[in-house]
């Protein structure tokens, strides 16, 4: 996949302010940028946010330095984890040192600092996000935001432009998302000036007009007259040319969407579960899953169909869009049937291990998976309970 086209811009808001305390960093080379908006009393938040810009990227371009010096250990899958570990890293190590020089310098005293950072890898991106900053993704004439505010909240309300984390006083861990794009994608960091004057519709129609013109001024400067606001904007644009995935990002969320374990989480969930899963593909007569065996993951079919048995006995043909294996993703045990390809197939697969890691990174995103698997698990009781009564009415 070729490299994909940055542009970055910031303009004043229409409030009057004379300092831009927003500050972004595009690094087209090596696929890394962050974009931070600082919030201060005193008005020169712009000292920290190009502090925490700077070390940020300089941590993550070093870490692709050494990543890359040793591409045989760090391939595929290893490499995006250890990326997530590196962005991780990244996060703590600027905060720690946020912190220390904020109790010296009085430029950094009481300053929040809401930051994204993103760092390409191919088709694949690893975002860390902390504060109210937000990351858009602009695919086939749709907008999905696939960040979550941290907004302080008193009671059952928010509180506008409080954060509830970010690197400074009120510092957390960030939210870490695997990403994954197709062809045409652009991917938007905005600090809260560009989003909080317009909605995802708005933005929507000036990402049209934007890409017609070649130009981010207009999008830009009507956002922070809206707002009134500084507003900072990084556009990633990946080529048209496709990635040459077997399936596109598109196809594997929709897979995953359909998935009854899914069905409660929102779009930037689902595209994390289907960045993690891996295409498979089989030849006909392929015993995919052995009963008795041992259960790792779970399988989605894109294409292809597969016969189930128990003890040698054909039980079910399962098809595109259907799965199993699912019990494997919450507990250890053996495989309780069968799975053999009858024609080529092609599956996505979803470790255990690698689910249970998205989980100690996303609350939310576990909380909605296992309310998933919990009303999945009461749907069929209920139909297990209807066919029980069935036979007996026999």
């Amino acid at each position: 996949m070729k490299q994909p086209k940055t542009l970055h811009l910031s303009m004043l808001g229409s409030a009057g302010k004379s300092v831009n305390e927003d500050f972004a960093l595009v690094n087209q080379e090596q696929g890394i940028h962050v974009i931070c908006d600082a919030t201060s009393k005193t008005g020169k938040g712009n000292y920290a946010a190009e502090f925490v810009a700077r070390q940020i990227q300089e941590r993550l371009v070093d870490a692709n330095r050494e990543l890359r010096d040793d591409e045989v250990a760090y391939q595929g899958p290893k490499r995006l984890q250890k990326m997530q570990e590196c962005m991780l890293s990244a996060f703590t190590e600027v905060g720690a040192d946020f912190l220390k020089i904020g109790a010296q310098n009085s430029n950094f005293a009481d300053v929040s600092v809401s930051c994204i950072a993103v760092w390409l890898n191919d088709r694949f991106a690893i975002l860390a996000h902390l504060g109210n900053c937000r990351a858009y993704l602009y695919r086939a004439g749709r907008v999905y935001t696939l960040t979550k505010d941290h907004v302080m909240q008193e009671g059952d309300s928010l509180i506008p432009g409080v954060v509830s984390k970010a690197i400074g006083p009120n510092p957390g861990t960030p939210d870490l998302l695997k990403v994954e794009f197709e062809a045409s994608d652009i991917l938007l960091l905005a600090t809260d000036g560009l989003y909080s004057g317009l909605d995802r519709n708005g933005i929507s129609v000036l990402v049209e007009q934007m890409l017609k013109a070649g130009d981010l001024k207009p999008l830009v400067h009507q956002c922070a007259y809206s707002s009134g606001d500084h507003a900072t904007l990084v556009q990633i644009q990946f080529p048209a040319e496709s990635t040459g995935s077997v399936l596109s990002a598109s196809e594997r969320i929709q897979l995953v969407s359909k998935t009854p374990l899914c069905r409660y989480m929102n779009y930037s969930e689902q595209s994390h579960v289907a960045a993690l899963c891996q295409i498979e593909e089989f030849d006909a007569g392929t015993i995919l899953v052995q009963e008795g065996t041992e259960g790792e993951c779970m399988y989605l079919i894109a294409k292809g169909t597969l016969e189930i048995n128990v003890k040698g006995q054909f039980i079910v043909y399962k098809k595109a869009g259907e799965f199993l294996g699912e019990v494997s993703l919450i507990q250890q045990g053996k495989r309780s049937a069968t799975a053999i390809a009858r024609d080529r197939v092609t599956l996505l697969s979803l470790q255990r291990s690698d689910l249970r890691e998205a989980f100690k990174k996303d609350v939310e995103l576990e909380k909605n998976f296992y309310r998933g698997m919990l009303e999945m698990v009461l749907d069929r009781l209920v139909e297990q309970g209807r066919e029980i009564a069935r036979m007996k009415s026999v």
